[in-house]
């Protein structure tokens, strides 16, 4: 099969990975498209992203347009390789009309949850937050409509309930590159064809916001709280303020803990163990933390350096 890989990140450079390591004999990867090199640090040296890094590394030609929509010449490379597929993961541009229809059977797009639910940006997380206890990979379709095209396969993943983000993106790497070239044969063996999808049934999720990290010890449960930890860990974490001054807890477990003290109060269990009392019996177990303008420190080192820290009450 005579593919196009478009991708930029670490995930789609994993999945561009296996495709030439362990499928070769499956699929022909003759072209691979990534977003341009952008300038990192102070002297804004350009870096290569993921993708370009495993394509060079593979002798694949790399192409890195700055625009796709009305690019003549980048339309005229795709129709010249006469590609069976193309196949977006994460490449994070709109893929206009013209390169969905360049294809003999179509744009294949791999999405992480399972469809129509949580179309759009930060799937995974938005799984979690809800506290869900499965989500899946969808390959579907492209469409001009972001997330709504015509579902080809869906495989489940269950989640765990102290599963956090990079455990999800583990599981699903080992299912994905098998799922998709298996979906590619079934496609041109006529096994199946697109469904298309219920949007009466579709949710959506937005890109993750400053506003969104932030921890509500008084409008928020602890199941919230911990969800969200899990969610935006270890990207961007959650935060509250001490003292008027902004708190990541970077690191937080959650355990049962049979503590009859005031909730949302920061108390001592043992010699080692500070948490934050919840509801229910629950303890927020702090392991991590970083207060505004200092260094990230284990907790009870933290406590040594504020000792007003200890029954401190969240608000």
């Amino acid at each position: 099969m005579k593919i196009a890989f478009f991708g930029t990140g670490d995930f789609s450079a994993n999945i561009l990975k296996s495709l030439v390591t362990d499928f070769k004999g499956d699929v022909d990867i003759k072209l691979v498209v990534s977003q341009p090199d952008k300038p990192v640090w102070r002297k804004k040296i350009l870096e290569k992203t993921p993708v370009k890094i495993v394509a060079e590394e593979n002798n694949i030609e790399c192409l890195q347009p700055n625009k796709l929509r009305e690019n003549k010449e980048f339309f005229e490379k795709l129709k010249f390789l006469d590609l069976d597929f193309i196949v977006v993961v994460a490449y994070g541009k709109i893929v206009p009309k013209e390169v969905l229809e360049a294809p003999k059977y179509g744009c294949i797009n791999i999405h992480w949850s399972i469809l129509p639910k949580y179309r759009w940006a930060s799937p995974i997380q938005e799984a979690i937050k809800a506290g869900d206890k499965k989500t899946g990979l969808t390959i579907m379709y492209m469409s001009e409509g972001m997330d709504e095209g015509d579902i080809l396969a869906i495989e489940e993943v269950k989640i765990w309930e102290n599963d956090k983000t990079p455990d999800l993106f583990k599981k699903f790497e080992e299912i994905w590159p098998k799922l998709l070239v298996d979906t590619l044969k079934w496609v041109l063996s006529w096994k199946i064809k697109g469904e298309k999808q219920d949007d009466l049934k579709a949710s959506y999720c937005s890109k993750i916001k400053k506003e969104d990290w932030e921890v509500s010890f008084e409008n928020e449960t602890w199941e919230q709280i911990y969800n969200k930890f899990r969610a935006y860990y270890p990207w961007p974490g959650i935060y509250t303020y001490f003292k008027d001054k902004k708190l990541n807890l970077e690191d937080v477990e959650l355990i049962d803990y049979n503590w009859e003290k005031n909730i949302w109060e920061v108390d001592r269990l043992s010699k080692k163990e500070i948490g934050i009392v919840c509801k229910d019996n629950k303890i927020l177990l702090l392991k991590q933390v970083k207060l505004e303008w200092k260094k990230s420190m284990d907790i009870l080192s933290f406590v040594n350096g504020n000792k007003d820290f200890l029954e401190y009450k969240f608000l």
